[in-house]
């Protein structure tokens, strides 16, 4: 079946309902990737981040750790979800795509916590509180799908938030800058994950459906990166409401259900982070 935007009159596919996968960046024109980059007129980050900001969110890092020492009690242990998560041998020429929502200011993610942290950062519009430790490994998703995928549609405990959070284009390149591709545990300071990408429009109930041949971007943190990203953040809206819509349009098994929640979805599309080109080679966000 055919999914239409709202107001439009022509039955044509809505961007994230296609279900034909996407080529690789590599193979797109340079105009459709220009397109695909966000509009700004400084120039891309290097390999080597900023020493002055970086040596900063260091001090921060172990500066908030060593005050709070369990601070992190309550929190879901994200590292470990993340070494679970749902991989797969990697693809050779798999489609590795940095797909998310985006505008002219920044980058959407999510994340999903316990009551309390989620209460406490949609409050005050940032992440702190008793409960929260800003230095411990933490991941970001820009695919609402994979999020409620781990999550489960937030019926999981400690999990029963899901936020949506905003970076500025400077911050993801810089983060990025810092990151090397791989699964499971490393010593690096932040780590990218390709993973099977989860589709909106369907499941079952407990699971969004895999989608076959494209692979979902993770972004894992700690120490000063993840000091960095708590300071960097603009904006938090809670959308575990949404989240729990989904899942029972997912588990009713009733397109119309799910098509009528279309308005309400991210418009989520193909973004180039603004870093150096052998970074984004080295991530796999570019293939050679």
């Amino acid at each position: 079946f055919t999914f239409t935007r709202q107001g439009d009159m022509r039955r044509v596919p809505h961007p994230i309902f296609a279900p034909s996968p996407r080529a690789p960046l590599a193979a797109l024109s340079a105009q459709q990737r220009a397109m695909a980059a966000p509009q700004a007129t400084d120039a891309p980050v290097a390999a080597t981040a900023d020493d002055q900001t970086e040596q900063h969110c260091i001090a921060a890092a172990r500066d908030s750790g060593s005050r709070r020492g369990n601070g992190g009690r309550g929190r879901v242990p994200e590292e470990a979800l993340e070494r679970g998560s749902d991989r797969e041998p990697d693809d050779p020429a798999g489609a590795r795509i940095f797909v998310g929502e985006w505008d002219e200011e920044g980058v959407y993610f999510y994340q999903a916590y316990n009551h309390e942290i989620a209460n406490w950062a949609v409050e005050h519009q940032r992440f702190g509180g008793p409960l929260f430790n800003p230095t411990r490994m933490t991941w970001i998703k820009p695919s609402f799908a994979w999020m409620l995928y781990r999550c489960g549609y937030g019926e999981k405990r400690n999990q029963e938030r899901v936020l949506k959070v905003k970076l500025p284009h400077d911050i993801v390149a810089r983060v990025l800058s810092r990151c090397r591709c791989q699964h499971g545990g490393g010593g690096t300071q932040g780590r990218v994950q390709w993973d099977p990408a989860r589709d909106l429009m369907s499941g079952d109930g407990k699971n969004p459906r895999k989608v076959a041949g494209q692979r979902a971007i993770q972004i894992g943190m700690r120490g000063y990166l993840s000091q960095l990203y708590v300071d960097s953040v603009i904006s938090i809206q809670d959308v575990s409401e949404l989240a729990q819509r989904i899942g029972a349009a997912h588990a009713s098994g009733n397109p119309d259900t799910m098509a009528a929640l279309a308005p309400e979805l991210p418009d989520e599309r193909p973004y180039v982070p603004k870093c150096a080109e052998e970074i984004l080679q080295r991530l796999g966000i570019v293939q050679s």
